[in-house]
């Protein structure tokens, strides 16, 4: 008895000294995530600023977010203002780290060739000939009426059977606008949803912004969305009152942002038409006049879809195709991930010489050393080349971006973020039940499947900024041997908020090896409040637990 009253004693002991080294831990590393805008010499003298305000609040590190270097890193000017830049922080002893390999946010990257965004399959799409001119079959998808007469929990549903991998527009007009603002101005919801239901599961397919638009004395919201290998698909319209609904539309997208890569090695995309048995394949040049979107073959890389134009296909003077004839078209489009996420292509080896760029622009610009690889919610993958795996794609293209940084600059410090790799964030594989004891989705977005296995391809020498606390999730990149920074805050702009998001980090670390520092992570809330967070985090031993 008097012994396990000692080994009790002991054990409690301990607890008690590591808790107590726990909140008195002191972190070598506290980070800020900011943009740079070098485009002038006012935007460097604000980012200077900004970094010195960060250095007064003991940041040590400094994440870059800026991109020009893959356009301007022979302008002379912008070196300059990177130099000027540079020096200072020498000067204060702040690390800067920039950020390559923005593929959840490809615009920078896209620029270079909007044909590379991240494609999704359309299949047998029925055109109507009228003349020299192949429109989409204009067939109602649904009967507005009864899809209106159909009233669930205050919202319009209604479950339809349509074909998969088709590509359709929503109209939905109403007499009055919709929905209030909320503080930040943006629409509160969103006045129409698609669902995709495969065997048990079900995913969200309208995944970009309704677009919002007053016409005269009515409000017209258009969205789009591709049925995928959904088995069906269920429609939901929710506003502010249903008396305001006049009309719901469903019709067929054409080949709105289509993406066209016949001039590349591999055609990973391919344009496909034929009859309506699927018997004559009919030739581009010969049959048809060549079949682009506007806004890509112009060099946009962003994927508006009320820029867009819902476009026909032209026939040839000689054309077999023939009047009143339907045809079949098959071909690969761009989607926008809600208002500002236009992805770009992990499948296509296309990428690889804009990722060369990216890394070389970076090494000869900003030459410190340091690299973020910004691999962060990419949400369209695995329909151009199924036979591998999403995950196992960004396992390769993660194992190659590291080797390219690795060949410009071998002895730099490499890190990207956590979200991609974990399979408590985005990363997990394929059945898997997480440690609440929930069924993970069977598809991650609209992806083909998920991103499990990702974590493959990170070398062990990566540090991982970790933006989502969970013990689970620390635990598994510390047993695979990465060191991490905790990325906190996340606009808690009041003490208690602030207190609140540290004391979770610090309970979810607990224990956990090679945690180097806190992140200054902040999506819109500015940077007023970065000197008290910090201030929190090094006196979490004064006010812990309490």
């Amino acid at each position: 008895m008097t012994k396990r009253l000692i080994l009790c004693a002991c054990g409690l002991l301990a607890m008690l000294v590591a808790s107590a080294a726990q909140g008195q831990e002191k972190y070598s590393q506290q980070w800020n995530m900011c943009n740079a805008n070098l485009s002038s010499d006012a935007g460097m003298k604000q980012f200077i600023a900004l970094m010195k305000q960060s250095k007064d609040c003991g940041c040590t590190h400094i994440l870059v977010g800026d991109s020009a270097w893959l356009r301007s890193a022979d302008n002379a000017q912008y070196v300059a203002r990177v130099g000027e830049v540079k020096k200072a922080a020498k000067d204060m002893g702040v690390t800067l780290v920039p950020s390559v390999f923005a593929f959840g946010y490809s615009g920078r990257y896209l620029g270079f060739n909007p044909n590379l965004g991240a494609g999704l399959p359309v299949k047998d799409m029925p055109f109507v000939v009228k003349g020299k001119t192949a429109a989409p079959d204009s067939t109602p998808i649904l009967d507005a009426a009864k899809f209106m007469s159909k009233v669930e929990d205050g919202e319009y549903r209604q479950e339809m059977k349509l074909p998969q991998f088709m590509y359709y527009k929503v109209t939905l007009r109403t007499s009055a606008y919709p929905f209030s603002k909320d503080q930040d101005g943006q629409d509160e919801k969103e006045p129409f949803r698609a669902a995709g239901h495969v065997g048990d599961g079900m995913r969200w397919l309208t995944r970009t912004n309704t677009h919002m638009a007053q016409k005269g004395d009515e409000w017209v919201s258009t969205n789009t969305f591709n049925t995928l290998d959904s088995d069906s698909v269920l429609f939901r319209v929710k506003v502010a009152d249903l008396k305001l609904v006049k009309d719901v539309k469903i019709e067929l997208a054409g080949p709105l942002f289509i993406l066209r890569r016949d001039n590349l090695k591999q055609d990973l995309t391919p344009l496909k038409v034929t009859s309506e048995d699927g018997k004559t394949v009919y030739e581009e040049g010969k049959d048809f006049k060549r079949l682009v979107d506007p806004q890509i073959s112009q060099g946009s890389g962003d994927f508006d879809q009320e820029k867009g134009r819902y476009n026909n296909i032209e026939l040839t003077d000689n054309s077999r195709i023939k009047d009143g004839q339907k045809i079949l078209v098959s071909f690969f489009h761009s989607y926008k991930i809600y208002a500002d996420q236009n992805s770009i292509t992990l499948e296509d080896p296309a990428v690889y010489e804009i990722m060369q760029k990216d890394v070389s622009g970076c090494a000869k610009v900003w030459d410190t050393g340091h690299y973020f690889m910004n691999f962060d919610e990419i949400r369209i993958c695995g329909w151009e080349n199924q036979a591998v795996t999403p995950g196992k794609t960004l396992a390769d293209i993660t194992k190659r971006g590291y080797d390219m940084i690795r060949a410009a600059d071998p002895k730099s410090v490499i890190y990207t973020w956590s979200d991609m790799y974990a399979p408590q964030q985005n990363a997990w594989p394929a059945g898997w039940t997480n440690a609440k004891g929930e069924k993970m989705p069977a598809n991650y977005y609209l992806l083909h499947g998920t991103w499990g296995g990702a974590e493959a391809g990170l070398a062990k020498d990566v540090i991982v900024c970790n933006w989502v606390s969970s013990p689970e999730g620390l635990k598994f990149f510390a047993d695979r041997g990465h060191s991490q920074v905790l990325c906190g805050y996340y606009d808690q702009t009041t003490t208690k908020g602030m207190k609140e998001n540290i004391t979770t980090w610090k309970k979810d670390s607990a224990g956990v090896p090679n945690i180097l520092g806190f992140m200054y992570t902040q999506w819109g809330s500015g940077f007023g409040h970065m000197k008290e967070y910090f201030e929190l985090v090094n006196s979490y031993d004064q006010w812990g637990g309490k």
